[in-house]
């Protein structure tokens, strides 16, 4: 597969900073320097931007980021007046789709979660693209419904950066074992190296403590209260300090989370002792962080966790099947338990030469998660599946 100088369409379902998002911005940004092609974004959830997404796009370059209407990919094969009504839109939204990225004449075609692969699959050959396939990355939802199944069965290739991912699948639908590709991601940021004292000072960070932090949305199945709840039994027996960071604006559901996070804190007088941030660049924080976390009801192959390998960090991190690939040593791997956590982030915390030597790990681990690397094994199995 030669992809120099091709036209690709990126398909993510909405322009907020989350795990898949960072992944398209990073396939955007080495497609467009490595191999000279015109990457286009289409949203098909929602045109609203975050700021954090704008950032993180502006870092490499002008991209567009298209929208063009509400989705409707749903159709069942009972008959009712809304099943119908159903079928009208959404037959009318993939021709508009195929029409509109017709237009842009894309080569490759690359979904990121479930409901932009579910559209990709089913329109790829009318729009001109020769490649595509579908993209499981992290939790994510399976509609079930008659569309759907017809979307699997002309899928060409199963991607997910996780097992765990094509578990999910597997779990609803049969699909040939040849189909199905674990392809865990890569590392999106660069290392940047910045003052610790001066980000210290900004955040009222005294410069002693041992900074702790979860860098993760304010979404329900993100356990910063397990966290925060270790922290509150621990605070006054250590010089340490709780960050946690995420974009609170990306749902609702985000926004009564991060609501009901500031106010628990306040309500223990920790507001000096934990800083709960958003719209703060990510390696502001990764600049300071001496421990990092991550506790999760489910998870692909996190961007935190390669994150803080990056800079160096001993992970704490929920036992995922993802998790476990990353950090390789599991003692640091723990069930979502106040306990466990509790005597790790003890351990860690009194002990500076264990941390660097755990940090000292990761950091040498993370070259295998390489850009260069996911973007060989990517075109590897897309030659040879095609």
């Amino acid at each position: 597969m030669n992809i120099y100088n091709k036209n690709i369409v990126l398909i993510i379902k909405s322009p907020v900073l989350g795990g898949a998002e960072r992944q398209a911005i990073g396939f955007a940004d080495y497609a467009k320097n490595n191999f000279n092609c015109k990457v286009t974004f289409i949203a098909t959830h929602s045109q609203k931007m975050s700021v954090e997404f704008e950032s993180f796009l502006n870092k490499i370059g002008e991209f567009r980021v298209d929208y063009y209407g509400k989705p409707c990919l749903k159709f069942n094969k009972t008959w009712s007046i809304n099943n119908l009504k159903n079928g009208i839109k959404t037959f009318l939204y993939l021709i508009k789709m195929v029409f509109k990225i017709r237009k842009i004449r894309p080569y490759l075609i690359i979904p990121f979660l479930n409901p932009p692969s579910k559209l990709a699959v089913l329109i790829y050959k009318f729009t001109g693209a020769k490649y595509t396939f579908w993209h499981q990355l992290g939790l994510d939802y399976l509609t079930g419904d008659y569309l759907e199944q017809i979307a699997i069965k002309k899928t060409p290739l199963f991607i997910a950066n996780a097992e765990s991912g094509l578990d999910s699948i597997l779990e609803k639908y049969v699909i040939p074992q040849k189909k199905l590709i674990c392809l865990p991601q890569y590392v999106s940021i660069k290392r940047e190296n910045l003052n610790k004292n001066s980000i210290k000072e900004e955040f009222k960070i005294d410069k002693k403590d041992i900074v702790i932090g979860m860098i993760s949305h304010y979404r329900l199945e993100k356990l910063q209260h397990i966290l925060l709840e270790v922290f509150s039994n621990i605070y006054l027996k250590y010089n340490i300090h709780l960050v946690l960071l995420g974009d609170h604006s990306n749902s609702k559901e985000s926004e009564r989370k991060f609501l009901a996070l500031k106010k628990k804190v306040k309500r223990l007088n920790l507001n000096n002792k934990i800083s709960l941030l958003t719209n703060v660049p990510v390696e502001k924080i990764l600049n300071i962080l001496d421990i990092g976390v991550l506790l999760s009801t489910f998870e692909g192959t996190p961007n935190a966790i390669l994150e803080y390998m990056l800079y160096g960090l001993p992970v704490v991190s929920t036992n995922h099947i993802g998790c476990k690939r990353l950090l390789i040593n599991e003692d640091l791997l723990i069930n979502n338990n106040i306990e466990e956590l509790q005597i790790i982030l003890e351990k860690l915390i009194k002990d500076t030469d264990y941390r660097k030597e755990v940090g000292d790990f990761n950091v040498n681990e993370i070259n295998k998660y390489s850009k260069e690397k996911y973007f060989k094994k990517l075109l590897d199995v897309l030659i040879k599946n095609n």
